[in-house]
């Protein structure tokens, strides 16, 4: 008969390798390898959505300074517009003091509102429909023309719309 204690110790070391806990460094590598495949694959779809969700950014602002500029039109019952600035790539918010009667942005005399707001560094201007390439907001919401303003991204080639509807002024971005 065995003694005690050698029945104790050859259990003991059967009983270390039933209880492994952990991973193998195999296991390890190939969990690696195919979180850097899926990644690899993510990688050129997230590279294409970077300058579309600047693009969209940037006309949402525009947007925004478009519905501010109607709001505030008809806040202080006084005329307010937005004028694109092609050359500059830029918007300039102001409020209509120089010949109402005319709906346009005079520079230098109009009172600007806020600084004028520069376009994303890829994001141009494309076709303007809108007289003057200004909106002028009335006291009654309405606005002075009726058109499209155009924003692409020079890199990629998108593009969104911004949509002026001159009887009731609604602003939609498309």
């Amino acid at each position: 008969m065995k003694p005690i204690e050698s029945i104790i110790e050859v259990h003991m070391k059967n009983r270390k390798y039933d209880n492994r806990r952990g991973f193998t460094m195999i296991e390890m590598m190939i969990v690696i390898v195919v979180i850097g495949i899926m990644a690899a694959m993510a990688a050129p779809s997230f590279l294409n959505w970077i300058p579309k969700m600047r693009l969209k950014n940037d006309a949402r602002e525009k947007v925004n300074y478009l519905r501010q500029a109607r709001s505030r039109a008809i806040a202080e019952n006084s005329q307010y517009g937005v004028y694109f600035d092609f050359n500059g790539s830029r918007m300039v918010y102001f409020k209509d003091t120089d010949s109402p009667e005319w709906s346009y942005y005079a520079e230098g005399v109009d009172s600007v509102v806020g600084n004028p707001i520069s376009n994303e560094s890829t994001v141009a201007y494309g076709t303007c429909s809108l007289m003057g390439n200004t909106v002028i907001f009335y006291p009654n919401g309405s606005a002075s023309t009726s058109g499209s303003l155009e924003l692409y991204d020079v890199e990629s080639g998108n593009s969104y719309t911004i949509n002026v509807l001159a009887s009731t002024g609604r602003i939609r971005l498309q």
